[in-house]
């Protein structure tokens, strides 16, 4: 109830704060997705939050940008009713992880600290509770893959070290990346190949950033795709194997992943010293693995949720 009347406020806003009186807009309801709606303002207020995120978005045209807006909210109502049958939202205590999660979107956006991201939110219409509810979300909807999907999380300890060792006789140093990623699904060749020329031909239009905005299942879409810094060490031999075909600013081919597939994209690579304590990159080696196999989860749980939820277009 709490994040209802919240939601009716902040729709309540932004029409006061941003629509002239003399063209006063109707709110339409746009969806329904069980006991959700989404409406135009919605739509509107996720635009700007996205484009807060990833200011790429903003040489996308309105209406497309729009399209994506509405696809995000349509993925976070689903996760929200599925969330609400498990979780009570209200008693949301895990606040240490809610922070590390904000600090985590202001430095990427590279904001010093939380009030000089609720000073930059406002410039979108925005404030950090709205950011912070949508995190939220988020927690819980990986609270709650955790608890159905944890158990069956499965790391080779045996051949991660042999990878290592291998690592440490053929290198001394090792090519670090920044990449971006569009994780994506396919049910067969033909989907497959339709897609793949929808994203590039997305990408050759509007960029990278804007594509994984748009096709990108994966949570870091808001951020254009941006995943970060890793070194070629920590990743598997596939996907070494396709980023050795590419320069910066080219992407690879889609490369299965087993719950889909994934393109990624080179920001930026430099040459690394190889990680000295095998322990330490056992470690990174072994979360790596663990998120790659967690999203994957998720993926799953979320496609099984969404059949099973009753979308109505207005």
């Amino acid at each position: 109830m709490i994040f209802d009347s919240l939601r009716l406020l902040r729709i309540f806003l932004f029409i006061f704060l941003t629509l002239n009186f003399s063209q006063a807009t109707e709110i339409k309801i746009l969806k329904k997705i069980n006991n959700e709606i989404i409406t135009n303002v919605d739509v509107e207020l996720e635009y700007n939050y996205l484009v807060a995120l990833n200011n790429d978005l903003k040489n996308v045209a309105k209406n497309e940008g729009l399209k994506i807006a509405e696809d995000s909210l349509l993925r976070e109502k689903i996760k929200l009713n599925e969330i609400k049958k498990n979780f009570l939202i209200e008693n949301f205590k895990d606040k240490e992880l809610l922070n590390n999660i904000l600090i985590s979107f202001y430095k990427q956006l590279n904001l010093k600290d939380e009030l000089e991201f609720n000073n930059y939110l406002q410039n979108f219409g925005l404030n950090i509770n709205e950011v912070k509810d949508k995190i939220k979300i988020e927690v819980l909807w990986n609270q709650l893959i955790g608890q159905k999907y944890m158990s069956q999380i499965n790391i080779d300890e045996q051949a991660l070290k042999k990878k290592i060792k291998k690592d440490k006789l053929n290198f001394i140093d090792v090519i670090e990346y920044d990449l971006s990623e569009i994780v994506f699904q396919a049910k067969d060749q033909n989907e497959l190949n339709s897609k793949i020329n929808e994203i590039k031909l997305n990408i050759d239009m509007n960029g990278f950033s804007a594509a994984a905005n748009r096709f990108s299942t994966a949570n870091s879409s808001k951020f254009g795709g941006k995943i970060g810094k890793v070194k070629e060490n920590q990743l598997s031999n596939q996907i070494q194997k396709e980023l050795n075909k590419i320069n910066i600013g080219e992407i690879t081919n889609p490369i299965n992943i087993g719950s889909g597939f994934i393109i990624l994209y080179i920001n930026d690579k430099k040459i690394s010293k190889l990680e000295e304590n095998e322990g330490d990159l056992l470690k990174k080696m072994i979360q790596f693995e663990k998120a790659k196999q967690f999203d994957q989860f998720s993926l799953i749980y979320f496609n099984k949720v969404k059949i099973n939820t009753i979308i109505k277009s207005d």
